[in-house]
């Protein structure tokens, strides 16, 4: 049998003591060090997760359809400034307007109606549509009034004077036609118009008064005051007693005025702001530049 001492015995149990500890707390650190990288991987996974879910596909599908809008309208604008340059219907023009003649798949029929007439069923046919526009014109319903006056002016598209008489007849309606439809667009504003249709009027007859006035009370509220002044001076040389002739050379001569008198003011008040800033400037340079009073 093996004596041991008590110093021994008690060394003994306090090295097994600390080596039990010892492997406790690795144990411990090892399970706290499991438990981070697992931590730190979920939270890596749900991080990636929430990148993905995330994102605002709905936000990415607004732009799209945003985008088709903007080029649609882009689209539509385009085509309803061509149609514009060739369409002679009276209303909004856009891509549902018809170009006549263009293919065999339209339905053309009513221009063959026309084209298949007479002349002088033509004739009455565009007498009867003006008269029509007159009336509606007397009532201030200027937008049938022009549509009207365009319907007859249509015939005249199809028609074909085989004599003078005929050309002559012709004339004696498309004329007040294209006068009358210069003043419904008057009317509504249409300046451009007003001048298209007084230039067409010009060419059947050089001396319509109306023509000449017409043209100048659009080019007046444009602002053009030399054409307007040509048209109206056209108009009276015409007719020297003519009173709206009158009435239009008076107002151009006030608009003229008016005019000068915004651009003195704008002027001037251009040229004073440029005054007060140079003062300011030059209040604020060291004397010692020489750009002071002289001796």
């Amino acid at each position: 049998m093996v004596a041991t001492s008590v110093a021994a015995y008690d060394l003994a149990r306090k090295l097994s003591t600390e080596y039990d500890k010892r492997k406790k707390d690795e144990k411990e650190m090892n399970l706290r060090k499991d438990e981070t990288e697992e931590k730190r991987s979920n939270d890596a996974s749900a991080g990636i997760s929430r990148k993905v879910t995330e994102i605002d596909y709905g936000k990415h599908e607004q732009t799209v359809k945003e985008l088709d809008r903007q080029e649609k309208e882009q689209e539509y604008a385009r085509k309803k400034r061509e149609a514009e340059q060739w369409c002679t219907l009276d209303h909004e023009h856009g891509p549902n307007c018809k170009r006549p003649g263009t293919s065999c798949s339209q339905d053309h029929q009513k221009e063959w109606q026309i084209y298949e007439r007479s002349t002088e069923e033509k004739i009455e046919a565009a007498e009867r549509f003006r008269q029509e526009g007159n009336e509606a014109y007397r009532k201030h319903n200027y937008g049938l009034a022009a549509v009207h006056y365009r319907r007859a002016l249509l015939h005249f598209d199809y028609t074909f004077a085989e004599t003078e008489e005929l050309e002559r007849q012709v004339d004696a309606v498309k004329l007040p036609c294209l006068l009358n439809l210069a003043a419904c667009k008057c009317q509504q504003e249409d300046w451009e118009e007003v001048l298209t249709q007084c230039r067409q009027a010009l060419e059947i007859n050089p001396r319509a008064v109306k023509a000449y006035y017409r043209a100048g009370l659009a080019y007046l509220a444009r602002d053009q005051f030399d054409l307007a002044k040509d048209s109206l001076l056209s108009a009276l040389e015409i007719e020297p007693k003519n009173p709206d002739v009158a009435a239009a050379l008076k107002q151009l001569k006030q608009n003229m005025e008016d005019y000068k008198s915004r651009t003195r003011d704008v002027a001037k008040e251009m040229f004073s702001g440029k005054a007060e800033a140079a003062e300011a400037a030059e209040a604020q340079m060291p004397s010692a530049w020489g750009f002071g009073p002289l001796a």
